[in-house]
This record gives structure tokens, sequence and C-alpha cells, in this order.
């Protein structure tokens, strides 16, 4: 179902996935990391509560930071997106948790590249999703 979606709040979001994923990696602080899983579980379970999305809208749309982008779009390849971000932060913490720091870090910044990857215009989150619906397995 394509309805009206603001790219620069999904854009604002992926600009705080990428700081809040760089602070988690300089300070080792695991802090970071859950509070980014939170988030990204946030935003794909009830969007209008997303700390990403109550952000863009009080702070960044208001202050002119970002000039809103609608287009015509489908949100749940997007929200798939969040639930894929939430996994992959549960496995670094999971891999930190265990003793695996280098991995977990690792894991990390692949999530950081693929998040930069996403904020250029190519989501594999949303990529996954499209294929997995090819499959047959509706979202």
């Amino acid at each position: 179902m394509s309805i009206q979606v603001d790219h620069a709040e999904i854009k604002t979001g992926q600009l705080m996935t990428m700081l809040i994923a760089i602070v988690a990696f300089v300070t080792k602080e695991p802090f970071w990391l859950m509070a980014l899983g939170l988030f990204f579980l946030v935003t794909a379970l009830y969007r209008p509560a997303s700390p990403f999305v109550l952000a863009y809208r009080l702070f960044v749309k208001p202050f002119g930071l970002m000039k809103s982008d609608y287009r015509l779009d489908n949100i749940q390849p997007h929200a798939f997106g969040q639930l894929v971000g939430a996994l992959t932060v549960a496995v670094c913490l999971t891999l930190l948790y265990l003793g695996h720091a280098t991995a977990g870090w690792i894991i990390l910044w692949i999530l950081i590249g693929l998040t930069l990857v996403s904020w250029l215009g190519w989501c594999i989150g949303c990529f996954l999703y499209y294929q997995l619906n090819r499959l047959g397995l509706r979202g």
C-alpha cells in the first residue's frame, strides 16, 4: 500500500543511526548499542513513537535543517529494514557479551556501512523485504 512518505524523516534516522553507532564504537559503551537497538525496534513496531521520527519532527524539520522529501512509497519495507537493524545490533551485543569484541565491532561497522549505502539511496532492508516477498513470504 503506497502512501506519502517523508524520506527526509528516513534520512534523519539513518544519520542518527550512524552517529549513535560511531559513538558506541568510540566509547566502547554497550549502552549506546542497546539504545540504538531499542530505537530500531520502536521505529519498526510503532513509527509515531520512534526517536528518529520525533527528532525529525520536533527539531530537524522545524529548524529547517532538512527539507521534507515526500514520495509515494510503501513504509513496510522501511519498517522491515528497522527490524534488520535491531537484529544486527542484537548480534553485535551478543558477540560483545560473549567476549568476541573484534567480531562484534566488525558487525557494527558493517551496519554503519550499510546505513551509509542506504542514506545514499539503496536500502538493504528494503531489498531483502522485496526479495522475501518475491519468494512468497508476505510482509
